[in-house]
């Protein structure tokens, strides 16, 4: 389809460095943005050549597409060092004994329940409406979702609609 062929694509944001850029800072970089697909989503008049009465033009955002670091943050879920290291799936995995560090072994995934956008909402609002950093520790380590500006976007799935590493994997041909 012509529509998602590479020169057809817009590239909407980059965030700059030097360094990591926290959930707070990322949620303010999108807020103008954000702020405008929401009124793009239920339509603006635009004046064009063809129609000088103008005609309504609506966008919506259709997906997340970066590392899996920004991608997390970008779409208000925890870390991927988390024990609720997916966020297609409502798995947590343990800590290896002693460490922080996270136990990806031993797990079926048959006994892999799915995560819907529906709880990723329903968990990034209990988080935001959340008054205290505990508390809101607790949930991240309970649901491993935060508030990201994003859920704004009430059409916007995060969970089906965020792609990890597409660059390095298609453009660059790094894909196996």
């Amino acid at each position: 389809n012509i529509r998602f062929k590479k020169e057809n694509v817009i590239l909407v944001e980059l965030m700059p460095g030097p360094k990591e850029a926290s959930m707070s800072d990322i949620n303010n970089y999108l807020k103008p943005l954000v702020d405008e697909l929401m009124e793009l989503y239920t339509g603006i008049k635009i004046k064009t050549h063809q129609c000088s009465n103008g005609t309504t033009i609506r966008a919506a955002f259709l997906m997340v597409a970066c590392d899996i670091p920004a991608a997390r943050k970008v779409c208000g879920l925890t870390s991927h060092t988390s024990t609720n290291t997916c966020h297609k799936c409502k798995y947590q995995f343990l800590r290896l004994a002693g460490t922080s560090s996270v136990d990806y072994s031993g797990f079926d995934f048959s006994k892999w329940l799915l995560c819907t956008n529906n709880d990723n909402c329903k968990n990034a609002e209990v988080w935001r409406n959340a008054t205290t950093h505990t508390e809101r520790h607790c949930l991240e380590v309970a649901n491993g979702v935060c508030w990201s500006k994003l859920h704004h976007l009430q059409y916007f799935d995060v969970v089906c609609c965020t792609i990890v590493n597409p660059m390095h994997n298609l453009f660059l041909g790094t894909t196996k």
